[in-house]
């Protein structure tokens, strides 16, 4: 028969197999049905997305991806079932199958008696004496006295204790393994890892292939080794990542030189192998992306790798962001982005314009030593945060780092820079967020001055991973200040903290938690030499209060309105007496407070606006279980936020509870990093809030405070969510899109 007939034959051959509805697992109590199902080839016929399961659930056969049952596979997934049983200890384990078939449907169910595993009964290691830490080698063993004896754990713990030999300069160690099953008990294993350690190892003569316009010593200057250290492996791979982090190379292999034969009994000297291939050192890039905080985004960017020479590094980046906004203000996808305010109703509006960034970026590795950097930046932007402020700045970003070990780092930075409020801002910023309601205090605050800060922080990592780690922790400890001696006219000081953990829950659950607070105190009246009339307690600068709530602290509330707050609310909807009463523009004062009481004239919630004030604390609390969903690709979150933030005093202050917010996400692994998109929701309820609202004097729109009799601030119970039902629900629903983990 001709081939290309015979391939037809056996085409229509195959479709004449059933269709596997599904595949299951009976009796299998040691392992679960996803670590057995990873190790057969007979799958389940499903829906080829998980984006296509509406069309899958309504039959359309497209959208699925059909499987036919292949009799000879299913016979050699018997075989592939017995070896895994026994490799993980299960040696008596039997396995058979049964298929229950429906016209051209079969339903595939393995059944499995385990039997009993073979026990370690006892387990040495022998040959560690010389090493005076052998105990943190001896951690490399997964097995352990009364486990099922598993050939897939014993291969893991050699492979680990010799890596941690290899890292203390036993280039040529191994780790000799003897297993004995006795024939009178073969239920019961003796377990023997024997050390053969070899002289240990240093690192003698360096030598580079492969550069063309990079000059070996710089090569070698960014090697985490020299000549006469111990050899270890983990530093050559983690020079190898260092050499692929510069973009200068897009081929990095580190060995033993070739020119060496092998390592023998009198090996004591390695000598070392850098290869590379050279990348074009100039790179340019553009983007594009969207996120529920800054709207539509788009960037371009320059790169010199080795610029100047010594692989020194410069970029020029420009950024466009809150693009959209003035459409798409406080909607999806820019559901955290921009403020829903007419024009005509707040006058200029800059809290929708676009933000902008343009930077550029000096780096030299190897400053002073191999474990130190030095970046130097200047820069200028235009910045938003929604409802709270828009501002305009230039200047300079000094920074030293300096690893003190792999992955731990300590870094000062010195920052010296310009600021000025846009128009628009400086009133609602002012008098909306801080109750400063006076012009002549506003002018004043909103001067274009210096904001200069100097900062040391310390930032730990022991994770497996870096954009989705599975295990380990992270830590980072930072202390901030500024003041006249750093070249600022604002003072203040600021510590910060955060610790995240996590932990692998059976094979690929991850439980992630994180813990963060931060605390700032004005110095003085906050400015250098400035007193503030109207200001009930010291001035922070608002870049530096604390804010909370959004898609990476409390999700279930807006974007930072979680804490003190104050309610904007229309002056129409005060003096049109709603509830027959009304408010008199006659009792507004120079200082533009206003004798009126918003809920006497029958004003709703749903007529205010919320703006964060930021506070001077905060904490924040993070739980997620991470766990896969429809495909590796695809990863389902259940998580728990709490947070709160508050002020040491002042006339405005949160509620005295604690935030919490439960919620539900799906993550999707793209080239970028993750896909997330989360909903939370909001636990919150009615809170007692000042209020300021804007009116129209001399031609102009000016922001005033709504005031008691007495001249204190007036409070309105503020309910933003409905009360019941389908609706109520829905209300308290925050609905988050961005790239990367939360955390």
């Amino acid at each position: 028969m001709p081939a290309v007939a015979q391939a037809q034959a056996q085409a229509v051959a195959r479709d004449t197999l059933p269709v596997i509805r599904r595949v299951e697992f009976d009796g299998n109590e040691a392992f679960s049905d996803d670590e057995l199902k990873r190790g057969i080839v007979t799958r389940a016929s499903s829906c080829k997305s998980v984006f296509l399961a509406p069309f899958c659930w309504v039959g359309i056969g497209a959208f699925k991806r059909t499987v036919r049952l292949d009799p000879r596979e299913l016979r050699t997934d018997v075989s592939r079932l017995r070896v895994f049983y026994f490799r993980r200890g299960y040696r008596q384990a039997q396995i058979d199958t049964t298929v229950v078939r429906d016209n051209n449907i079969v339903d595939v169910t393995f059944r499995i008696d385990e039997g009993q595993p073979v026990i370690v009964h006892s387990i040495e290691v022998h040959g560690l004496d010389s090493i005076p830490d052998s105990r943190q080698i001896v951690e490399g063993v997964q097995l352990g006295v009364g486990d099922a004896y598993s050939e897939v754990a014993l291969s893991a713990s050699k492979g680990n204790m010799e890596r941690a030999l290899r890292n203390r300069g036993w280039a040529g160690a191994a780790i000799l393994v003897e297993r004995t099953i006795p024939s009178e008990d073969s239920l019961l294993a003796v377990v023997v890892l024997r050390a053969e350690l070899g002289p240990r190892s240093r690192i003698g003569a360096i030598a580079v292939q492969g550069t063309v316009e990079v000059d070996p010593e710089d090569v070698k200057r960014l090697l985490t080794f020299s000549p006469g250290d111990n050899y270890s492996q983990e530093e050559i791979l983690r020079s190898q990542r260092q050499l692929y982090s510069m973009a200068l190379f897009d081929y990095v292999a580190i060995s033993p030189d070739s020119s060496v034969s092998g390592l023998s009994a009198s090996d004591s000297v390695v000598n070392i192998l850098v290869q590379v291939n050279e990348a074009e050192p100039r790179a340019v890039q553009v983007g594009a992306g969207v996120s529920t905080t800054e709207c539509f985004q788009v960037e371009a960017g320059w790169a010199h790798r080795n610029f100047l020479g010594g692989t020194r590094q410069l970029e020029l980046t420009g950024v466009l962001s809150n693009i959209g906004a003035a459409a798409l203000a406080q909607q999806f996808p820019c559901s955290q982005a921009g403020v829903n305010i007419e024009k005509d109703v707040a006058g200029t509006n800059p809290y929708n314009k676009v933000n902008w960034r343009l930077r550029a970026d000096f780096q030299q590795p190897w400053f002073l030593g191999t474990e130190n950097w030095l970046h130097l930046g200047v820069f200028t932007e235009r910045q938003s945060l929604p409802a709270i402020y828009a501002r305009v700045s230039y200047g300079a970003n000094v920074r030293f780092s300096r690893e003190l070990s792999p992955g731990t780092a300590v870094i000062a930075s010195w920052r010296p820079g310009r600021d000025s409020l846009e128009e628009g801002s400086a009133d609602f910023l002012w008098c909306a967020n801080y109750g400063i309601c006076d012009p002549v205090d506003i002018r004043t605050l909103s001067e274009p001055r210096w904001l200069s800060w100097i900062a040391l922080t310390f930032a730990q990592s022991r994770t497996d991973a870096v954009l989705s780690p599975s295990k380990g922790y992270r830590l980072t400890l930072e202390g901030e200040t500024a003041s006249r001696f750093t070249g600022s006219e604002w003072a203040y000081y600021r510590a910060a903290g955060e610790v995240t953990w996590f932990n692998r829950l059976g094979d690929r659950n991850v439980l992630a938690l994180r813990l963060r607070g931060s605390l700032v105190r004005p110095i003085g009246s906050g400015l250098e030499g400035v007193t503030i009339s109207s200001a009930q307690e010291p001035v922070t600068h608002p870049l530096k209060r604390t804010y909370a709530g959004g898609a990476y602290t409390v999700r279930g509330y807006g974007q930072n309105l979680l804490g003190p707050k104050t309610l904007l609310a229309d002056s129409a909807n005060l003096t049109s007496g709603q509830n027959g009463e009304a408010c008199d523009p006659n009792l507004i004062t120079p200082e533009n407070t206003w004798i009126c009481d918003p809920e006497a004239v029958g004003l709703r919630s749903d007529q205010t606006f919320p703006r964060p004030v930021g506070g001077e604390n905060v904490v924040v609390g993070n739980a997620e279980l991470r766990f896969p969903f429809a495909s590796r690709r695809w990863t389902g979150v259940l998580f728990l936020d709490v947070g709160k933030v508050w002020n040491t005093g002042g006339e405005i202050s949160a509620a005295e509870v604690w935030a919490w917010s439960p919620g539900v996400g799906v993550r999707y692994q793209s080239p970028v990093g993750p896909l997330r998109f989360d909903i939370g929701y909001a636990t919150g309820g009615t809170e007692q809030l000042p209020m300021v609202t804007l009116v129209e004097q001399d031609d102009r729109i000016v922001m005033v405070q709504l005031v008691d009799e007495n001249g204190n601030p007036q409070f309105f119970e503020y309910n933003p969510y409905k009360d019941s039902g389908l609706q109520g629900f829905l209300s308290r629903l925050q609905l988050h899109f961005s790239i990367g983990q939360a955390f």
